[in-house]
């Protein structure tokens, strides 16, 4: 199955979990350690942005410390991106791949660096307006 379909069917999953009159706002794929997929899921809604992470079987992922981990790592690839000037058709959210686009570049580095606290921020949002209680 492609990134694609696996997005579309996490997408499908998480929408079981919208309350009314919310909807999947955007799905983002991660694998902040090798073979751990997780889908971070945004909803938009009424009362604004609400968040669940699903890991690959669908489960809703109740752990701080993961879904923390899918946050942050989404959340540096997609500074990253911006900051390169990349396009990306969907993409999975690695450490790899943030390697990969860090290499011989300290300047990107700088800049992950100065984008900490807007990353901090993010995760904070997304624990307080988490659909489950994260133990």
């Amino acid at each position: 199955m492609s990134l694609e379909d696996d997005l579309a069917h996490a997408a499908e999953t998480a929408s079981g979990f919208a309350a009314a009159g919310e909807r999947v706002e955007a799905v983002l794929a991660a694998e902040p350690a090798s073979g751990q997929r997780v889908y971070l899921c945004a909803f938009a809604g009424a009362n604004g942005r609400t968040w669940l992470a699903l890991g690959a079987d669908g489960r809703v992922l109740t752990s701080r410390a993961e879904v923390r981990e899918a946050v942050s790592i989404s959340a540096l690839c997609e500074i990253a991106d911006e900051f390169a000037g990349v396009e990306t058709a969907p993409r999975l959210a690695t450490p790899a791949y943030l390697d990969e686009l860090a290499a011989g570049n300290a300047e990107l580095g700088r800049a992950l660096a100065a984008a900490l606290p807007t990353i901090e921020s993010l995760t904070l949002e997304v624990e307080s307006t988490y659909k489950q209680e994260l133990t």
